[in-house]
């Protein structure tokens, strides 16, 4: 089948498209894209769980483990060229206590001499293509301090005092965040402190 014209009043006439099933229409039914689709005996929207920086290979996992017998200070600092959103900051603790603070901007004292992983959270194979990414996050492993700053968020962990019924415990993941481009820095207090820190971050070049 084909289009048809339609001639109704003199030299008026109107077009009728074919639907490719046997009938024509006087005008175009949109149809979802087909990357939307899903099924073949039952075609429905493709409904995926994750965000689309997900899929897009922008989001990006970060963590950095730590054991203290007594009272030290690690900071950190993110380097973002462009804006991103936090969706995770968290601490777990197995023992001891632990205070994290960050702060835009500030002045640091110490040398940042360790690169923390930054791994990509989708490494499958299916395009989009690998995203390079452009945070960076680096640390001072000892004896590092921050001078001045706006504190932007807090988070308190303590575990358990007696050994006997110790257990892991762990802060509630904050809300989202959005930032803009721009020098952070996260300072973590610990005392005699055994746990993890770890972040999800998302990139919006």
């Amino acid at each position: 089948m084909a289009n048809k014209t339609f001639r109704f009043v003199r030299a008026t006439s109107k077009l009728l498209v074919d639907m490719l099933d046997g009938t024509h229409a006087e005008r175009v039914l949109a149809q979802p894209p087909a990357a939307l689709i899903t099924g073949v005996s039952k075609p429905r929207l493709r409904v995926d769980v994750g965000q689309t920086g997900f899929f897009e290979k922008r989001e990006f996992e970060m963590f950095r483990e730590f054991a203290t017998a007594t009272t030290a200070t690690y900071v950190l600092r993110v380097v973002a060229p462009v804006n991103f959103i936090l969706h995770d900051l968290s601490l777990e603790l197995e023992a001891g206590t632990a205070r994290l603070a960050t702060f835009s901007g500030g002045t640091p004292t110490g040398v940042f001499s360790e690169t923390l992983p930054y791994v990509a959270a989708n490494s499958m194979t299916e395009t989009p293509p690998a995203y390079a990414p452009q945070l960076v996050i680096t640390a001072i492993p000892t004896g590092g301090s921050l001078a001045g700053g706006s504190a932007i968020r807090v988070t308190r962990v303590k575990a358990a005092d007696n050994s006997t019924f110790a257990s892991s415990v762990g802060s509630t993941p904050d809300l989202v965040a959005a930032r803009a481009p721009g020098t952070y820095y996260l300072t973590l207090q610990l005392t005699g402190a055994i746990g993890v820190l770890k972040g999800r971050f998302e990139e919006r070049p």
